[in-house]
Parts: C-alpha cells; structure tokens; sequence
C-alpha cells in the first residue's frame, strides 16, 4: 500500500468512527470534516441579528496561556492560497472579511474583500439560507474604517492577519449542510474543462478527473513554511514527464488528494501522534484501534522502564526486554484503552525541500512489533550509573535529542535530519545504526574534556549492539556493565585507563589529569603511551602504600587484573570499532570505581552509626544510681 493509500484510509477511518455522514438537507455530526474543511484557528467572531444588523465583536480564544493568542480551532472552508485572490466562505482573514488593511496602501485589500462579498452572496443565491442572506445584507453596507474605530477600539489586539467568523442569532451558518453542499461544489471537476485532465487515479485506481495542484496543502513540517507545502507537485521542466505539469505528474483524485492532506494534518495537529525534532517531522497512524504514544515516549521518556543495572545482571537479556515491554504496554494502554497489538502501524518522516514535502522515511509494521521494538531500544539504554543518586543522579534513558547531542559540540549548528532518521527507524524496526555514529562519538570522546560521558557511552553501546563487527571478539549481553572476562584487548584497554587515572587522582589533585593527556593517543594508538603510563604509576602507587596501605592494596590488584587481561598490546592503531569498546570498557570501569567508592562510603557510615548506638546505649548503665547509694 502507496503511504498516501494509507493516510487517506486512516482519514476516512477517522471521520466514519463514531459518525455520521452529512447528507442532503442534514448536518455532519459534531466532529466529522465536511469536504474542502479544516481546522483552522478564529480569533474573532462577528455576531449579527437576523435582519443582518451588527450585534458585537467577540474574541476568541484556544485557551493557551503562552504565545500569541491565534484563535478557537474552528472547522471552516479552506482553499490554498499560492498566489492571486481567493477567497474562504463566510470565514477568512480580516483583510478579506472585513476589508480592514494590514498594510497601508496595499491595493489588493479591496479586491480581496469584493471576492469575499461575491462569494458570500453566490452562497445566500444558492443556499437560499437565512443566515447566510443576514451575512450578506450586513457586508452590503458594512464601512471597514467606521468598524474599525468604532468597534475595535476595545481590542488593542486585534490584528487583520487573524480570522474572523460571522454568526447570526449565536448559530454558525458554516455547520448548515447547504452551504457545505455549496463550497464542496466550488471544487467539482466533472464539468468541461480545457485544462483538466482525466486518468486512472494512483491511489483509488478509478479513471476520471484528476486534480491540477493539491486541494489542501500540509501544514506543521517543522522548517518548512508555514502556509503549507504540497507532496504532490512539479515546478520544472526537470520534473515534468509526458507533457503533464504541477500534480498531474502523479494522478489523484482530486477529492482523494483532500482526504489524504486532511489525514495527514490532523496527525500532525496532534502531538500524540507526530514527533517534530531535528529537522524530520514524523506522523504516526494506526490501521485500527489506537495509535501507540510513539513520539511522546521517543521525546520524553516513561521514567521506570528499566530498573537499576546491578539487579538486572541476574537476570538474561530475554527477561529484561520483556520487563520493558510490558512496562510499555502499561504505558500506552493505561492511556489509551484501545490499543490493539495487531494492528496495523504506519509512519512517515517528513522533511521540507523548498515548498514542497520530502518523504524521508515511510514504514510498515504492528502495533505489537513496533512496542517490542521499542522495548529493546529503551532495553539497549541499560548501562551502569556512574552517579545513580543525588540532585545530577544519572537518567535510566535518554530521549532522541539528548542522544543525538552526545555526538555534536553544538547541536543547533549541526544538520541532524538523518542522525534523527536513524535512531527513530531503529527504535522501530531494529534497523542498525549507521557506523558513522562511532566516528563522532570517537571525535568527541577525544575532543571534549568531560570524555566518554554517560549518554555519549550509552549511544556507543547501541551502535555495538545493533550491529555485527568481525573485527571484535564481543560479548553483546554483558555490555550493561564491567565485564572482566571480555576477550577484546580494546576493551581491557580502556579500563586500563581508568585505573591508571584513579591511582593517579588517589596521590594527587592535578590540573591536568592523566586521562585529560592520553586518551587521544590511548584509544588510537595504545602500543606507543601503555609502557609510558604503567612506568609513571609506579612512583603514584609506592606514595599511596606509605599512605594508605589497604588503598594500595587495592589498587595494585585492580592494576594487575586488568594487566593480566592484556597479554599483548595491539601493536596497529585501533579501528573505529575498537575504539568504541575502548570507550565502553573506560566507562565501565570509572563506574566500577564510583561503586566501589559509594559502597565503602555506605560501609563506614554504618559502622560509625553501629558505635555510636553501641555508645549511646551504654550511658545509662553508667548514669543510673544502684543499691542504697540510690538513697
């Protein structure tokens, strides 16, 4: 199935559920989109007697507290706007409904608000509708100045970029199955027409009349403009073929194209089914039941979907990524009840190319494949706390744009579209992500002073697991945390530097630490600094054996398990892979060192809190007065 196939079923599915059609001489239910409708904001409503005489102006409001104030989202006439005047039914812009100028000076002003009164009264001829006769009598002698100074006066807000509604006696002419008959008809193409062009319709397969430019262009891609693109479209002779031009290079239906375009606003309308970040705006859709809170999980993360690394060693890979799924179906179907595990799922990623729609990613799934496959995403996110506790305690998982900043300096001077792309097709379907991820993660590791920071290592992992190198001899269950008995050199060698740096950091406090000097040249080229590095932590550790004995101790141990891992040092630069797990093994061994310090932390409070019960509960004995000295 063709992806606009889907989005015009998931349309139809949407206005059909819990609805009813709107039939001659009867209004659509409350909810249902008539033809050539859209959501559309209203800021103001011009309310009017039955005589067509002027009532009041009232605002209206969406209810948001921050940002400008657009208006009550409003199902009205909608018609694209490219260039020249054309204009909306009974609702538009200030300029076109009310003749009131944004511009000073503007000629066009006029001739858009003749257009609104032409339409208004083509409408009130057809219709034949009170209300709408009411509209036209009030614009046949309506001032635009006089309104303007004499009714607005009270709302210094008022802008004429807004859009204003008539009603008459507090009812809406534009919910009267009448006029919608009447602006549905403004679009019909059976008639002759020279331009139009007949042919078999790509997404119904029906032979007719097929559109010439889309009906209803796509609003909310995120850097793209903000009147709305078109997916369908051809400017160029580059992009023409047989002779056809603008959206006949593919063929639709030209109520078809309306269907699908309404589909695919009302997912992006939603923040629960869309997900706008990093240049890719994504929509979200089910073939039945309700669609899983995809985007919402992807941005903002359920806390509590995994639980803490050391607990889960006991258990296998299998367990845990089951633990999460089941987390996330209690997630998703305590919010929505109608989820259904065998649905159908679909999703698009959507990028802006001039004024048209580039479709990044299209995707084809279950419900159910699409939340386990989420569920070992977050699962891929497990890995050892470093600071689990505390005001800067580490996350459980990171959200996409956290992940794709642990490869950036500055994120907002990057072009992330297809580091974006790949995460989300991977949390989806378990598709790899991209080598080059390492690449950067490695540049970064070596360039920023913080190294190998947990989303930076938590980003690394999933690259390790998503992907088979040759080149390492890995152990994939075990990256959640320190691993001794990984085969990988690369591995040992980075943990060879964090203890090294943590023999170092016991004696002294440098300003330059070890790891601040080498981990560029010892996560490349290793063979030519270990040497270097283990001659220099000889004289660190016979200062901490005068200083602290069992430290000492300690430490040489550490040292030589790690040692004893390394038979030999690869004598050729590290690959990027290789480079990654010396990443991991740094990593996972600075927090095998924060572990260890935390637990003996926790021990000699316990035994200072210990001796000093023991010491509270022998002063009474000592303080009590006995036998006849008590007299």
């Amino acid at each position: 199935m063709s992806l606009l196939y889907q989005l015009r079923e998931y349309e139809l599915r949407m206005r059909k559920e819990g609805q009813k059609s709107a039939q001659d001489g009867e209004e659509a239910s409350v909810g249902e989109m008539p033809f050539m409708y859209a959501l559309q904001p209203v800021r103001w409503e011009v309310r009017l007697n039955a005589d067509g005489t002027l009532r009041d102006v009232q605002p209206l409001t969406s209810g948001k507290t921050k940002g400008k104030d657009l208006g009550k989202p409003t199902p009205a006439p909608n018609v694209v706007r490219a260039a020249g005047v054309k204009s909306k039914l009974l609702m538009d812009n200030a300029e076109y409904a009310l003749g009131i100028v944004r511009k000073e000076g503007d000629p066009k002003v006029q001739q858009r608000h003749e257009a609104f009164k032409a339409l208004v009264n083509a409408a009130a001829e057809a219709t034949g509708e009170p209300s709408v006769l009411a509209v036209a009598d009030y614009l046949h002698q309506h001032n635009p100045t006089a309104f303007k100074e004499h009714l607005l006066a009270s709302f210094p807000d008022f802008a004429p970029d807004t859009n204003v509604i008539f009603s008459v006696e507090g009812k809406n002419p534009l919910e009267l199955a009448s006029v919608q008959k009447f602006w549905a008809a403004q679009f019909d193409q059976t008639d002759a027409d020279a331009k139009s062009l007949s042919a078999e319709c790509l997404v119904t397969g029906e032979f007719g009349p097929v559109m010439r430019t889309e009906p209803v262009k796509i609003k909310g891609i995120q850097g793209g403009q903000t009147m709305g693109m078109n997916i369908i479209s051809a400017n160029a002779k580059a992009f023409e073929s047989y002779g056809l031009e603008q959206s006949n290079i593919a063929p639709v239906k030209f109520e078809v194209a309306e269907q699908y375009a309404n589909g695919l606003n009302r997912l992006l309308a939603d923040p629960n089914t869309s997900l706008k970040i990093g240049g890719v705006t994504y929509a979200f859709w089910t073939g039945d039941g309700a669609v899983p809170l995809v985007g919402p999980a992807l941005q903002a993360p359920p806390a509590g979907l995994t639980k803490s690394y050391g607990a889960q060693r006991k258990r296998d890979k299998k367990a845990r990524t089951e633990e999460v799924r089941n987390a996330l179906w209690g997630v998703f179907t305590g919010q929505q009840p109608a989820l259904k595990a065998g649905a159908a799922f679909f999703a698009a990623g959507l990028t802006p190319s001039g004024s048209r729609i580039a479709v990044r990613t299209h995707m084809t799934s279950t419900v159910q494949d699409v939340v386990e496959n989420l569920a070992a995403y977050f699962e891929a996110q497990t890995l050892a706390a470093i600071n689990p506790d505390g005001k800067y305690a580490d996350r459980e998982t990171y959200d996409l744009r956290t992940l794709v900043s642990a490869m950036y300096r500055d994120i907002n001077k990057e072009h992330t579209a297809p580091d974006v792309d790949a995460l989300v097709q991977f949390a989806l379907s378990g598709q790899p992500l991209p080598r080059s991820f390492l690449v950067r993660l490695a540049g970064r590791n070596r360039a920023d002073e913080y190294r190998v920071t947990r989303p930076r290592a938590v980003l690394t992992k999933m690259v390790l697991l998503s992907r088979d190198f040759k080149e390492l001899d890995m152990d994939k269950d075990t990256l959640d945390s320190l691993n001794p008995n990984q085969k990988e050199p690369a591995y040992h060698l980075g943990r060879l530097l964090a203890v090294l740096d943590d023999i170092q950091s016991s004696v002294m406090k440098a300003n330059t630490t070890l790891v601040d000097r080498f981990y560029g040249s010892m996560s490349t080229t290793p063979y030519a600094v270990v040497g270097r590095l283990i001659h220099g932590s000889q004289a660190h550790l016979q200062k901490l054996r005068k200083e602290n004995e069992p430290a000492y101790r300690a430490k040489q141990n550490e040292l030589e398990s790690v040692m004893s891992r390394l038979a030999d040092i690869p004598a050729k630069p590290l690959t990027t892979a290789q480079q990654a797990l010396f990443a991991l093994g740094y990593y996972h061994q600075r927090a095998h060192i924060s572990e260890g310090i935390r637990e003996r932390s926790a021990a000699k409070k316990e035994k200072e809190a210990q001796a000093k019960a023991e010491k509270e509960a022998t002063q009474p004995a000592l303080l009590t007065p006995q036998g006849d000295d008590a007299q």
